[in-house]
């Protein structure tokens, strides 16, 4: 039934483009040719041995790394640790101020955490709940940007 309806829809499409029978005969003509260059125009399938060949060639690219090379590298990286320690030891000035900083860091960084949780803890014993509702509030609008960020727009997926 429904193919005598696309029948007549058919006709009735040719007959309002082209009133003359060569007319309709050189459309559908026409039409015939477009769908035979737009397979042609379709991807072909690869050929079946593709992801072997692919795989032998991934297994051959790879240069070999030679001893030569290694014991190179790891003469270079020891030479520069036995310089690095070298100039640590004679330079003794530096060494000594350089664990006067790091304590100086250590003792500073130990001041901003406690100062921190003082902060916070004074935050939370006079306005617990206007706190609670402004983090929930940043935590909702941060997943809700974080959601509209991490997902990918227009992707289509082929096969």
């Amino acid at each position: 039934m429904s193919n005598e309806l696309d029948d007549r829809e058919l006709d009735a499409l040719l007959a309002e483009l082209a009133p003359t029978e060569e007319e309709r005969a050189r459309l559908l003509e026409e039409h015939r040719q477009l769908e035979k260059d737009l397979l042609r125009l379709s991807d072909p399938l690869p050929p079946p041995d593709f992801v072997g060949q692919v795989m032998k060639r991934v297994a051959q690219s790879p240069a070999k790394v030679s001893k030569v090379e290694v014991v190179t590298a790891g003469a270079i990286v020891m030479a520069t640790v036995v310089l690095a320690a070298v100039t640590l030891a004679v330079s003794g000035g530096f060494a000594g101020s350089f664990g006067l900083a790091l304590a100086q860091l250590v003792v500073t960084a130990r001041e901003a955490l406690v100062a921190i949780g003082s902060g916070l803890l004074a935050l939370w014993t006079t306005a617990a709940l206007p706190s609670v509702v402004a983090l929930s509030m940043l935590l909702a609008a941060s997943l809700v940007a974080l959601k509209r960020f991490a997902l990918p727009a227009n992707v289509k997926v082929t096969s």
